[in-house]
């Protein structure tokens, strides 16, 4: 049920990025298809079912967004943004191209659970006044 919560595109994108395969150079064999086909012979040249990389792609953290019903969120995992639009998973981008196509290249602080509580008791503090 889930897995059609998982576009073609986004298929493709984790076999490419993720499990690192030569896509690029596949499709640029093929020439112009449908995203379904172009996801359905990727998944054969790497051997792979697309139903198996359907459930690949939704990691806990994808899947609780989705089951959620979250509209659009990204979910950063791993190193990857995985980009969630309408309640299904759209593309894979890894954290620096993500963070290069929003303009926010070492603008993003990683911070610490602790220091997170600190930050938003401090943001009430400052709403309560």
């Amino acid at each position: 049920m889930l897995e059609a919560a998982v576009s073609y595109h986004a298929v493709i994108r984790y076999l490419e990025r993720v499990l690192g395969l030569p896509v690029a150079d596949w499709l640029r064999e093929i020439g112009d298809l449908t995203e379904n086909l172009k996801a359905e012979l990727c998944c054969e040249r790497a051997g792979l079912p697309v139903a198996a990389v359907r459930q690949s792609v939704l990691i806990d953290p994808v899947k609780k967004a989705v089951i959620a019903g979250f509209q659009q969120v990204i979910v950063r995992y791993d190193g990857y943004a995985y980009v969630v639009r309408s309640g299904k998973v759209v593309t894979i981008v890894t954290e620096r191209m993500h963070d290069e196509n929003t303009r926010q290249a070492y603008r993003i602080k990683h911070v610490t659970e602790r220091e997170a509580k600190r930050n938003m008791t401090r943001r009430r503090r400052r709403m309560r006044k």
